[in-house]
């Protein structure tokens, strides 16, 4: 929940990634990198599964390092590292959103994590949410 330091939450709300869909996504980063040895896959797939990984972020996952790798080695934190995700907002931020008129009570969506509430700004779930 945690992101650097700032509490955020991931915008992948669809469900965990099948068996299938992770060899398929296995045999893509095989193709696209076919110097890495299986030790390195086998690696991935455990994190993958793991990590929770959604369908839809682990397909985001593996055509972000296609289209954006530029280094000699691929790392299995290159992709298991690949989110996206809004700031999760407490109480007294809201508040303090709200006096300095950043925003309005309207513009926030609450949640509730590990019973304790959060909001989240409706504009970037829209936008964003997977």
């Amino acid at each position: 929940m945690t992101s650097g330091g700032e509490l955020a939450l991931s915008l992948y709300q669809d469900t965990c990634a099948t068996p299938d869909e992770i060899a398929v996504a296995l045999k893509r980063i095989k193709d696209a990198f076919p110097r890495m040895g299986n030790d390195f896959f086998e690696i991935l797939y455990d994190r993958i599964d793991k990590n929770g990984f959604t369908g839809k972020r682990l397909e985001d996952a593996i055509n972000h390092v296609i289209d954006n790798f530029q280094y000699k080695e691929l790392n299995v934190a290159d992709i298991v590292s690949f989110d996206k995700r809004t700031k999760l907002f407490t109480y007294n931020q809201v508040c303090n959103e709200i006096c300095n008129g950043q925003a309005n009570m309207g513009d926030f969506q609450r949640f509730e994590i590990d019973g304790k509430a959060y909001w989240a700004k409706k504009v970037d779930l829209l936008n964003e949410r997977i």
